[in-house]
């Protein structure tokens, strides 16, 4: 246990450093202007070049962590991370500021998601409660680095905030490389690529209830300022606004994990979509600051229980040996998404009225919502108390397959022993609840009962 939670605050530390200092750039971006007399176009690039790198990396390179790299990757984002930083500190032009953007990306897209799989898989329990703690601790650094940055830079000047923090990055460097990490599950999938998981309906879904939840974050980081100036707010308190944003989000994610370990991932991430979208809806149609920064507050708690039980349904639904390559589809995805979403909202701010256009991205929140519930997988559909079940009999089509390996059984609350009668009532009930589940229990009425019963039975302790 002490291995499990030195290991944890590693991880914690070096994502909360690494967004720290990716983030730093955003409260610097009008003293780069000021000084070096960039465009409004030259910002926007240096801006896109770090999202467009962590989306290629989190697709192209991230994969290999599941083939014994996780480790190696993390590494090598820290070491990215300082360059980065480094690069930022003694540039002078637009082309410098890009590269040390697109490095930062990259080190981001490297790092987060070897980080989010080795964190799920420190132990079998508690997974989004784990997985919720390092998305606080992701945006509590994003926050963090611009609220820094801005402070610094009035007396120690423009450059000498990216030093600091490629120290800090250098230092989480070296305690992520001394570290011991666990080993993430081996897989000999030779394909690098990650999009063939979304054939899986185990990783669609969850990355579905992701990026559903996720949508108006593009819309925010899009007009969230020029909205909250159109109806009289001022530059320190749109600042506020943020930090009333992201502080509920930072002190609830992991309550909002433990919640889904114990209520259900499913439930959890399917009511916190049912609060995300109707508050959505209702931004735009206040005119007083107050109201909307308030509706945010909310939506950040609902924010802070369905993410981290989104992230734990990916870590238990992604095949065995591909966790790293799911978590980084999952991001890719999201940034994807945010990056569409901020495009069109930027350009249908001036098209059409402000209550409109929070309507609609409310009404697409609710509308993905209610598509997921038809393309649930097997797994998903299990709203009762146990509800992973059905994911280890999914995941293994023909449980009797490589020499009658045995599998555990983990439901939300813990291992349990199903007796062979008990699953047999237990595959009936399913059967007769959803029709989509009729055809498993029949394939394993065909396999046996007893031998399925066999197969699924814990190890003990010496076979592990």
């Amino acid at each position: 246990m002490t291995n499990i939670r030195r290991t944890e605050r590693v991880l914690l530390g070096a994502v909360f450093a690494m967004e720290a200092g990716g983030s730093v750039i955003f409260a610097l971006m009008g003293n780069l202007q000021d000084e070096f007399q960039f465009s409004d176009a030259g910002l926007g690039f240096i801006a896109a070049a770090g999202f467009m790198a962590s989306f290629v990396m989190q697709i192209l390179i991230a994969p290999y962590a599941d083939r014994g790299h996780a480790k190696r990757l993390l590494i090598i984002g820290t070491t990215l991370a300082v360059v980065g930083n480094a690069l930022f500190a003694s540039g002078s032009s637009l082309i410098i500021f890009v590269l040390a953007r697109l490095i930062s990306g990259a080190a981001s897209g490297l790092f987060l998601p070897p980080a989010r799989a080795l964190m799920a898989s420190l132990d079998e329990e508690g997974v989004s409660e784990r997985l919720g703690a390092m998305g606080g601790a992701a945006l509590a650094g994003f926050v963090t680095g611009p609220v820094i940055g801005g402070f610094l830079v009035g007396p120690l000047g423009l450059r000498w905030p990216f030093v600091i923090f490629s120290i800090a990055a250098l230092i989480s460097l070296f305690i992520v490389s001394t570290q011991h990490l666990p080993t993430l599950p081996y897989s000999n999938d030779r394909q690098r690529l990650a999009f063939g998981l979304l054939k899986q309906r185990s990783v669609l879904v969850p990355i579905l209830m992701l990026s559903s939840i996720a949508l108006p974050v593009g819309m925010y980081d899009a007009l969230w300022d020029r909205f909250l100036t159109d109806i009289g707010a001022s530059d320190i308190v749109v600042g506020l606004s943020l930090a009333a944003y992201a502080l509920p989000f930072v002190v609830l994610s992991r309550f909002g994990g433990r919640l889904a370990d114990r209520r259900g991932k499913v439930k959890v991430s399917f009511v916190s979509m049912l609060f995300v979208a109707p508050l959505t809806a209702l931004y735009g149609w206040f005119t007083i600051p107050l109201i909307p920064i308030l509706l945010g507050m909310i939506e950040s708690c609902a924010q802070a229980a369905g993410a981290p039980a989104g992230q734990g349904l990916l870590a238990e639904g992604a095949p065995e040996g591909r966790a790293s390559a799911a978590q980084g589809l999952a991001g890719a995805c999201n940034q994807l998404l945010a990056a569409v979403v901020a495009i069109l909202a930027t350009w249908g701010y001036g098209q059409v009225s402000a209550p409109t256009l929070f309507t609609i991205a409310g009404a697409c929140v609710l509308l993905m919502g209610s598509a997921l519930r038809a393309v649930a997988p097997l797994a998903s559909i299990a709203w009762g108390d146990h509800r992973r079940d059905l994911c280890a009999l999914r995941r293994d089509r023909n449980p009797l397959r490589g020499g009658g390996r045995r599998r555990r059984v983990v439901s939300d609350h813990g291992h349990r022993h199903l007796p062979h009668v008990a699953l047999d009532r237990y595959l009936d009930h399913r059967a007769r609840c959803h029709s989509r589940i009729r055809h498993v229990a029949t394939h394993y009425r065909h396999v046996g009962v007893v031998q399925l019963c066999h197969v699924l039975q814990p190890r003990h302790p010496e076979h592990r």
